[in-house]
Formats: C-alpha cells, structure tokens, sequence
C-alpha cells in the first residue's frame, strides 16, 4: 500500500508543515495557508486507516500550539518575559488565532474529504490473503 504513518507521527509531521508554513509567509497569505493545507493533505493521506479519525479534526489544535509557541518565541526575541504573563501570552497569540481561522477550517475540510475518498475507495477494493493461492486457469 505504501507509506503508513502512526497518529502521533501524523500529528509531528503536520506540526513541521504547520510551522514551515509561518516561516515562509510571515502572515497568513497564500504561502502559509498552501503549506498548512498541503501538509494537512499529504498527512491524512499518508496516516494508517486507524488512525486516520484521529488525525482528521487535529489541524486546529497543532494550529493553536504552533501559534502560542511562535507568541511566546515573538515575545522571548523581544526580551520580554512569554511566561511572566500569561495575558500578555494570550494577546500576543490572538491575532495568530484570528487570522488563521480560515485556514484552519480549509485545511479539517481538506483532510475530511481525503478521509471520505479513503474510506470509500477502500470499501471497493477486494482484499485478498497472501497466504491464498493463486488460481491456475486450465
């Protein structure tokens, strides 16, 4: 079949895309959003069957942790404190939140409809042992 993930490395894997995305693009334009929803593709279409419900509605929250880590970083360059103030934290980390809501909802809708085609696709294909021998025509 080719390439199976486990969950957890599905998730990894979408949170490197996640933030190569934010280098890439330092707001939430086309660059990021190709890089979050590419990864979000290429994630539930690489994670095992399993896994792949668990994998599915996940961009959101690696999305939040990827954010609040880039605030905290945002603030620590700037030689502020992140964990001295945790509103200070949140407000750094709203606007990421705000402006990346779009893609957020593109790339679930993304994987949801890889999972639908996984789903369906795989229900028509005939699974046959390797253990079964071959039939011999003749």
């Amino acid at each position: 079949m080719g390439v199976q993930l486990p969950s957890l490395a599905a998730v990894a894997m979408l949170a490197v895309f996640t933030q190569t995305g934010i280098w890439v693009d330092d707001g939430f334009g086309w660059g990021f959003g190709g890089w979050f929803v590419g990864g979000a593709l290429a994630v539930s279409a690489l994670v095992r069957m399993v896994g792949l419900w668990t994998v599915v509605p996940v961009p959101p929250l690696v999305f939040v942790v990827v954010a609040v880590g880039n605030a905290g970083w945002e603030r620590q360059s700037r030689r502020l404190a992140w964990w001295g103030s945790t509103r200070e934290l949140g407000a750094d980390a709203v606007p990421l939140l705000v402006h990346g809501f779009p893609w957020m909802a593109a790339a679930v809708g993304a994987a949801l409809v890889v999972a639908a085609v996984r789903v369906f696709s795989r229900g028509r294909r005939k699974c046959r042992s390797s253990s079964t021998a071959v039939a011999v025509d003749g």
